[in-house]
């Protein structure tokens, strides 16, 4: 791919820029002054005729603009794309950027960047967040960057030797969701019934939701919706490694990981501060652990887990906390979070088609028969449908007895029980 004129004197800004070891954002007088003599001294060679193949710039103070967005900012292609509300994943390689959104359907840049730009904007940001990236730290996992909007996003980058080429990089820009359940009955996710039966087991003090299901599936935008349905007098503490949940809070707070604290230091400072509920967006490895002694001590929990089926989630929560007690059987560990959940709700997507389409499609509970004959866990499904796009139906009232009394107290205040909710009767909050 041949070099635009804006690309070589873009080249060349940044090249002086190096050269000077100039701090751009503690000196932007200074770095545009450089920029705009190197595009007046650009322009005249493009009129000479000095760079062949290439016109003189039409607008030279656009060029000057869009060449100090690349150096303050974030490029003009990653700065497009991260101030579109609908995009939430940004990939590149070299000068090469698809961005994913919201609705799962992917847009392309039409117009690559150059590698070199795409890197110094990278090292850019990986710099601000206090990482280091050069050929002896060719890489940066998950860093916690800071757009130049003031949004926080979650930064993937490989450089060589870790790959061939210039740079790959994966930019995860979270959304404002502002989801409640019944948007998700508007969106096709849930059915009436089953909103409210969330909400009432929501409503429930000490209630504890795990939501399952693979990447992409819509856990985070489900956890966010379960916790907007929370009274708000309820104290509630949420843990994230970056914050993506953003439903008020009245009585709680937001606690993000960082350097000196992981998220089994939030969980575990979480435990001793007080929380009626607490709220993991996304459980990974030894957090786990610190989660069930929370919920063991009777704290309320919402926690989401990546997991094949209902059931597969608790596997996957007794993998996270081994990390944690390497000791302990795994069986019972799987035992004991089947003992501490109340509900699961399965979260499944389906990107086969043109449209992607996201779908609770099983709400279940665990008996107290909690395992199968093969092992492992066994749910009762209250709402579930046979697949993506099909019909949920109410499959059982029978949700257990403890639950079931506790939700029926809180229900008796409007008139109402479970058994009525779960068949459809409106809940007049």
């Amino acid at each position: 791919m041949s070099m635009t004129a804006f690309d070589q004197l873009r080249a060349r800004v940044l090249s002086l820029v190096a050269a000077r070891d100039m701090d751009v954002p503690a000196q932007p007088g200074l770095a545009r002054q450089l920029v705009e003599s190197e595009t007046e001294r650009f322009q005249r060679d493009l009129m000479r005729g000095m760079q062949h193949g290439s016109e003189p710039f039409s607008d030279p103070p656009d060029v000057v603009d869009r060449i100090m967005r690349e150096l303050v900012g974030i490029g003009a292609q990653l700065d497009q794309l991260v101030s579109d509300a609908r995009v939430e994943e940004i990939y590149g390689v070299d000068g090469d950027i698809t961005a994913r959104l919201t609705g799962g359907e992917t847009r392309c840049v039409e117009s690559p960047a150059q590698p070199e730009a795409v890197v110094a904007v990278l090292q850019r940001l990986i710099a601000a967040a206090g990482e280091n990236m050069d050929a002896s730290h060719p890489k940066v996992d998950g860093a916690r960057v800071m757009l130049p909007s003031g949004r926080q996003a979650r930064l993937s980058v490989s450089i060589p030797p870790r790959i061939d080429g210039s740079v790959s990089f994966s930019l995860r820009v979270p959304q404002k969701r502002n989801t409640t359940l019944t948007d998700l009955v508007s969106f096709g996710s849930l059915t009436s019934p089953a909103a409210t039966c969330l909400e009432v087991f929501m409503k429930v003090r000490r209630t504890r939701v795990l939501v399952a299901g693979p990447p992409g599936a819509g856990k985070t935008t489900l956890v966010e919706a379960l916790l907007r349905a929370v009274p708000g007098r309820r104290r509630v503490i949420c843990a994230e490694e970056q914050r993506e949940l953003n439903a008020p809070l009245l009585n709680g707070e937001y606690w993000q990981s960082s350097k000196v604290e992981t998220l089994t230091d939030l969980i575990r400072s979480a435990r001793v501060a007080s929380p009626e509920l607490i709220v993991l967006g996304e459980l990974k490895g030894p957090e786990a652990w610190e989660l069930l002694m929370a919920g063991t001590l009777g704290v309320g929990v919402v926690a989401a887990v990546h997991a094949e089926d209902t059931a597969g989630a608790f596997e996957a929560l007794a993998v996270c906390a081994t990390k944690a007690v390497p000791a302990t059987p795994f069986v019972e560990l799987e035992a004991r979070f089947a003992a501490m959940f109340d509900v699961v709700v399965y979260c499944d997507v389906d990107d086969s088609g043109d449209a992607v389409e996201r779908q609770v499609t099983e709400i279940s509970v665990v008996p107290p028969q909690l395992t199968t004959a093969a092992g492992g866990v066994a749910v009762t499904p209250i709402f579930s449908r046979s697949d993506i796009g099909e019909d949920m139906e109410l499959r059982t009232g029978a949700v257990g007895e403890r639950l079931e009394r506790r939700c029926d107290r809180l229900l008796a205040r409007y008139g109402l029980n479970l058994a009525e909710v779960l068949k459809g009767a409106e809940v007049r909050w």
